[in-house]
């Protein structure tokens, strides 16, 4: 049996469906979770941001549009509830990520130990980036969003979320090197997915694409 996509099942739980809707949350919990996590860094918060975006998502199903695909409205939601719960605790700051939690997003394979290390390396180094330059890397290194599709997600043109990710790159990559990750050459950037996969970025070397605009 083919299995449904995520618009059918939208569709499916508006026309009444009971279970549609509870095999969306079944298929996207884990990575909106996730979303959640890496952007406030703590697990309580995480936990009610992924709740609170799922409720919204079922608020508002009857205004969805087959303009976006399914998951850049949900990561819109997602990102706008992870924003909210960060307002609401006021957290200047991000905690370290959990190592528990580190360990579910470390990448299959090779030395767990060091993928762990990685993750909460990284976590750690996102704490101190703006918010504003730290969901942008979020979306586009650690969830290889497409430009285009993070630039709907956030609501903001595309050359803005390629100036964002780039400053986000450039100071994570700072951070990094000011924990001890200092690398000889030019600053490189490891950054494990939480599906399991490594992006390499060179944050002093940006494509020219990704350079922000002069004003």
């Amino acid at each position: 049996m083919t299995e449904r996509s995520d618009e059918t099942l939208l569709a499916a739980h508006l026309r009444g469906d009971p279970r549609a809707f509870g095999e969306l949350v079944g298929r996207h919990e884990r990575r909106v979770y996730g979303l959640c996590l890496r952007i406030l860094g703590s697990r309580e918060d995480a936990e009610d941001a992924t709740q609170e975006a799922f409720l919204a998502a079922l608020r508002k199903a009857a205004s969805f549009r087959q303009a976006a695909a399914f998951s850049t409205w949900l990561y819109r939601i997602a990102v706008n509830a992870a924003t909210d719960q960060a307002r609401r605790r006021a957290r200047a700051r991000l905690a370290p990520l959990d190592p528990e939690d580190a360990a579910a997003a470390a990448a299959p394979g090779g030395d767990h130990g060091d993928a762990v290390a990685t993750a909460v390396a990284v976590q750690a180094a996102l704490a101190e980036v703006p918010q504003e330059f730290r969901v942008a890397v979020v979306l586009c290194d650690l969830y290889r969003v497409p430009y285009a599709e993070a630039a709907q997600i956030l609501e903001i043109p595309v050359g803005t979320v390629k100036s964002r990710v780039f400053r986000g790159r450039l100071a994570l990559a700072e951070r990094l090197e000011g924990g001890g990750a200092q690398a000889s050459g030019p600053s490189t950037l490891k950054v494990v997915g939480s599906a399991g996969t490594e992006e390499l970025s060179r944050a002093s070397e940006p494509k020219e694409a990704d350079r922000p605009r002069q004003e």
